[in-house]
């Protein structure tokens, strides 16, 4: 895992979270990654459902990622950021979708591109966040074989861009688990 940039402004996704891709061993199917009950393995995130800033009981239930669906996220304050970085994956294939960064009527648009969850490569230039040595399939059984993946991808904005919301894609197979902003240093200013 890549170690979060020191500085680094987690975005809280919790409100928004919509889907629950993670399941615990023992517990009922839900939706899981690709609405067919596709999980991956909580128990294998460890120390990264913390990072991700998961709800407890990551597993059990609860809405633990969030399928783009055009959310609009307000931040805490606004801040100006000199890049982004993205935790999640695809289901159904890859995906390379928009989201907005806004400030002031001022829009951004950074593209986001993410590898299927069960690809053993990346597909782009984001690399793997997280993985299992198994999957659980329809029914909350364990496939060994099928190895899903968190992918992370970073994306540098230069010149550096102001920012007070996220407007996340409209796309349910591009799905985020965690989301940072990376603030750029002090604005420097021209003196005469």
């Amino acid at each position: 895992m890549t170690v979060t940039p020191v500085g680094a402004v987690r975005v809280d996704l919790t409100p928004h979270r919509n889907s629950a891709a993670f399941l615990a061993a023992g517990e009922p199917p839900d939706d899981g990654f690709d609405g067919f009950g596709r999980a991956f393995p909580a128990e294998q995130l460890g120390a990264h459902a913390l990072h991700l800033g998961l709800p407890n009981g990551c597993g059990h239930g609860a809405p633990d990622n969030v399928a783009c669906e055009g959310q609009a996220i307000d931040l805490d304050e606004p801040l100006r950021a000199a890049g982004l970085r993205v935790v999640g994956a695809g289901s159904g294939g890859t995906v390379s979708e928009i989201l907005t960064l806004e400030h002031d009527g001022a829009t951004t648009p950074v593209r986001v591109r993410l590898s299927d969850f069960l690809s053993r490569r990346p597909a782009f230039d984001d690399t793997c966040f997280a993985h299992s040595p198994f999957l659980y399939d329809v029914g909350a059984r364990p496939e060994p074989g099928a190895e899903p993946r968190l992918w992370q991808t970073e994306i540098p904005l230069d010149p550096p861009v102001r920012c007070a919301r996220v407007t996340l894609p409209v796309n349910p197979d591009m799905h985020i688990v965690g989301l940072w902003l990376l603030p750029a240093g002090p604005e420097r200013t021209e003196r005469p």
